[in-house]
């Protein structure tokens, strides 16, 4: 397995194409710097990022250091050298974002910071005003994960994945309008970190213009640099201005892992639900879930059933299983869940739920994966053009006194107005 994974790693090297285009905006890659020898200063560091608006080509700024370019220093690759002391930075200022709500996505090989302070190996947003536009990638050695110009996103210090001096692919994504609690960051796997937020109700909103990017450190809102500085390796900075799925962040791990011989994530059943959740209607439209695996299941194939849990009379799925195998597993399949368009009448939403059953010969490293159980909110249609009323207690699509009625005799029934006493009803 060792020498099988060493050998794609070779072939990825003089692949360098990212395999994940879609929303890609700022590509930042050592390996595509030409000129320089070992050890010269960095003038240039070209955005190789195609086919968008974002020009993030950066550039040594003036009363700052400039990092150097080192070669062979991850798997025969190169990196750039940031020196905290000389204070290196490289700036791309004012491109524009081009969907801000669609928030960001951002990979980065590097080593974690020596210094054992604070340090940002990049900075990605508008620094302008007090509130969050920015995401600022912390990779010190003693906490990691982000910081804005109003709270940080950060792990424990004792349960810090990133090591001093020790190369690591970081995993971000903040979706625009999201909170500093809701920050996705992971490190060599698709796990999330346990952070701890600071401010964890301050929410992020993406600006389409005056937008930089900063590697080695970050500004302020007074445009002053944090004393952030970062020490250390850069190999490669990939921003998307996209919400990835699962999968696709998958993909361009697993391309980033073979290409520097990094561990990411082995062997993991993926499930994307359609936006984050599963709502279907009843006589209406219906909703996708996406699966795929994160590894060739080589010889021992792998089937995947769909069955409902909690009512499965509520849903209809389709394919009704699907196989992965060696020649497809790097596709995305999708299962269709609609709705049974019953004659009962039932709430507003309503819901059940969806468990995969996941078989394959003993020998697979899937053998013996459980999938979790995903929720499907149906709404109904039994009341026509009118839909259903909350207020509606005996469901017959009108609201009366009949229903005040069932209501009072609910409140009265708690003797102390207290919405958890009627579950039943308010629900």
């Amino acid at each position: 397995m060792k020498l099988y994974l060493f050998l794609l790693c070779s072939i990825a090297i003089t692949a360098a194409a990212v395999p994940v285009t879609d929303g890609l905006i700022l590509h930042f890659d050592a390996g595509d710097i030409t000129g320089l020898s070992d050890g010269d200063n960095i003038s240039e560091w070209q955005d190789s990022a195609t086919g968008d608006t974002a020009v993030g080509d950066a550039y040594p700024q003036a009363g700052t250091g400039a990092p150097t370019y080192k070669t062979n220093v991850i798997n025969g690759l190169p990196a750039v050298r940031f020196s905290r002391v000389e204070e290196d930075v490289l700036v791309s200022s004012d491109f524009a974002l081009p969907e801000p709500s669609n928030g960001l996505t951002v990979f980065i090989v590097c080593k974690g910071g020596a210094s054992g302070n604070v340090e940002r190996a990049a900075q990605i947003g508008s620094s302008n005003g007090t509130a969050s536009h920015l995401m600022g990638l912390d990779v010190s050695s003693n906490t990691s994960g982000c910081r804005y110009n109003n709270g940080f996103s950060l792990t424990a210090a004792d349960a810090n994945p990133v090591e001093a001096g020790q190369f690591h692919i970081g995993v971000r994504q903040m979706p625009d309008g999201g909170t500093h609690s809701e920050l996705f960051y992971s490190c060599n796997d698709l796990e999330a970190e346990n952070i701890q937020a600071n401010n964890p109700s301050n929410a992020i909103t993406f600006d389409k213009y005056n937008n930089d990017i900063t590697l080695g450190c970050g500004r302020g809102p007074d445009g002053q640099w944090y004393p952030d500085f970062y020490e250390g390796d850069l190999a490669e900075l990939i921003v998307y201005n996209q919400q990835l799925l699962t999968s696709e962040m998958q993909i361009v791990g697993d391309y980033l892992s073979q290409k520097y011989n990094l561990p990411f994530t082995t062997e993991e059943i993926l499930i994307d639900e359609t936006g984050g959740e599963t709502i279907v209607l009843e006589g209406g439209f219906s909703d996708i879930v996406n699966v795929s695996v994160s590894s060739s299941p080589g010889s021992s194939p792998i089937e995947i059933t769909p069955q409902g849990t909690l009512d499965p009379r509520q849903i209809l799925i389709s394919p009704s299983s699907i196989t992965i195998d060696s020649g497809n597993w790097q596709d995305i399949h999708s299962f269709t869940v609609t709705a049974v368009d019953d004659d009962f009448m039932e709430r507003p939403v309503h819901d059940t739920t969806i468990k995969f059953d996941i078989q394959t010969d003993t020998s697979s490293p899937y053998y013996g994966m459980e999938s979790p159980e995903i929720w499907v909110d149906i709404e109904d249609n039994d009341c026509g053009s009118q839909g259903f009323s909350r207020q509606d207690l005996n469901l017959d699509c009108s609201v009366d006194l009949i229903d005040f009625y069932l209501f009072a005799d609910e409140w009265l029934a708690c003797g102390v107005p207290d919405p958890e006493c009627q579950p039943a009803l308010l629900n």
